[in-house]
């Protein structure tokens, strides 16, 4: 299943068609090998999300944008990680469990939704429960985010702008703001809010057990934009 996915790949909306089985790299700059550039715990994240124990993020190298303001250029761009396999994937996600990440965040990893789904399932039967939050830039389309509807529980999209003029300009990618809609209103229908309380040592904080967070990059000089996108999203 997973070589039908990575060969002629149109995993992104790009549909680059690289035979990523074949060593090739896709406009992502990957093959079909699952690099990481970095995982631990995070707590720079939302509230919701780092609660207590912090977020337990895994990078992964690569990205299916070419975002010229990108702060994680060296790993999305330039290649910076190692290639794991799924036996490490899953102690990864075991260790962050056990230091006690809330949740396990998959942060960049849109042109590997087959690899990593396959991996996040055998984390689930080897002993993850924690939740899984998936954190990308929303430029996916709907028939890949449905092959993690089973084991992702939250949703960090962000949705950068509603001008594909700027969208073009900044992130090579004209039709980000059409994609983007799409993708984010497929997660809000299928994924409904839920937030728990929950408490450590007397102090009570809020934590996402399921559901969406949308971000937005305001960017300078576009904030005719931000208004028509914040306006989209109400």
């Amino acid at each position: 299943m997973e070589k039908n996915f990575y060969q002629n790949c149109i995993q992104c909306p790009r549909k680059c068609q690289s035979d990523r089985n074949s060593g090739k790299t896709g406009f992502c700059g990957e093959t079909e090998n699952l690099k990481i550039a970095s995982a631990g715990l995070h707590f720079g994240e939302e509230p919701l999300i780092t609660v207590f124990g912090g977020s337990g993020t895994i990078f992964f190298t690569g990205c299916t944008l070419k975002c010229s303001f990108c702060q994680n250029y060296q790993i999305s761009q330039q290649g910076m990680g190692a290639n794991v396999d799924e036996k490490e994937f899953v102690k990864i996600c075991i260790t962050l469990q056990e230091l006690g990440a809330e949740n396990i965040n998959l942060v960049t990893g849109s042109h590997h939704i087959p690899k990593i789904a396959q991996f996040i399932k055998a984390a689930k039967n080897s002993g993850l429960e924690i939740p899984v939050a998936w954190n990308s830039s929303a430029y996916e389309s709907v028939e890949s985010l449905e092959l993690l509807k089973n084991v992702v529980d939250i949703w960090l999209p962000d949705f950068k702008t509603i001008s594909s003029k700027a969208s073009k300009k900044l992130f090579m990618a004209e039709d980000y703001p059409l994609v983007a809609k799409k993708s984010i209103s497929w997660m809000i229908k299928k994924f409904p809010l839920k937030i728990e309380e929950v408490s450590k040592n007397g102090e009570k904080k809020e934590k996402i057990k399921r559901g969406v967070i949308i971000r937005h990059v305001a960017l300078p000089g576009n904030i005719d934009a931000t208004i028509l996108g914040v306006d989209w999203l109400k």
